[in-house]
């Protein structure tokens, strides 16, 4: 059997890259502390990730929608298939302020029609945690390849899990997808959101718009802004790595648009099967 050659490397090269390996190491330490450990928890979290992805990606498919963004598309999982979307966003002044989401969802071939789904989070601001479950169902209302329509409704109720008044809130979305020519599609949602918060309860209309391009095989730019009346409003926008066909990975950076106008770097992965 023909063994690979592994050409030599001088004693020179080892030199340079334990010079680098200690310059890596020690600009790490400069870092804030905050800071490494959100950058610490970021590569774990992509390594979880991918190792996870890969163990599955044998018999999974990937599909353009979902993930981390805010505004939503009008179309659902075909019958019988499932996808799963993981993602981890963090606080670029503040380390401490971070969040992670699991979101599984299926379309069942007994109804076509209908994507049953549940999202399980984790938020923590300063130290202090909250994780919350969030049941949810998307129903499709009109699907016209020829025109490039896609409409469906979503709704969604979310309850904490580590609090005496669990009942976090509920919301309802109309979104609507056009794709004018095959690389392009463009999203709109309008929906109401109800809040719960230690007694002060909210209602408020809600909006979104965004768009999907697809620039390569491998690749999709997404940009979309968002918010709710007299509340939050941002914007997310970042490049989609098709990897394969089984894998899309996505890396987001935000903005909010009121208040301290923070910031946020968000990775994620979403594959079907």
């Amino acid at each position: 059997m023909h063994k690979k050659h592994t050409p030599h490397r001088p004693d020179g090269f080892a030199k340079y890259r334990a010079r680098n390996y200690r310059g890596a190491r020690a600009t790490l330490l400069l870092l804030p502390h905050a800071k490494r450990r959100a950058l610490q928890r970021n590569l774990v979290f992509i390594g979880l990730t991918l190792v996870s992805l890969l163990l599955i990606a044998v018999f999974s498919t990937a599909h353009a929608a979902g993930g981390s963004y805010g505004v939503d598309d009008g179309a659902i999982n075909a019958p019988g298939a499932c996808n799963v979307d993981a993602w981890y966003a963090a606080n670029r002044h503040d380390g401490s302020t971070h969040n992670e989401t699991l979101s599984p969802a299926c379309t069942f071939s007994a109804m076509p029609w209908v994507q049953w789904g549940a999202a399980l989070s984790r938020a923590t601001n300063t130290g202090e945690g909250e994780t919350q479950i969030s049941p949810q169902l998307k129903a499709q209302l009109l699907s016209r390849q020829d025109l490039g329509l896609e409409m469906a409704i979503s709704a969604g109720a979310h309850f904490a899990l580590d609090r005496q008044h669990a009942f976090d809130g509920a919301d309802f979305s109309v979104p609507l997808t056009w794709q004018p020519w095959e690389p392009l599609r463009l999203n709109l949602n309008a929906g109401w959101t109800h809040a719960y918060n230690d007694g002060e309860q909210k209602h408020r209309l809600t909006w979104g718009t965004g768009f999907e391009y697809r620039v390569a095989q491998s690749l999709t730019l997404i940009a979309e802004r968002y918010g709710q009346e007299g509340g939050d409003q941002a914007w997310q926008a970042g490049p989609r790595f098709h990897v394969g066909q089984f894998v899309d990975v996505d890396l987001v950076v935000g903005r909010s648009l009121i208040g301290d106008r923070a910031q946020w770097l968000t990775t994620g992965a979403t594959v079907r099967f």
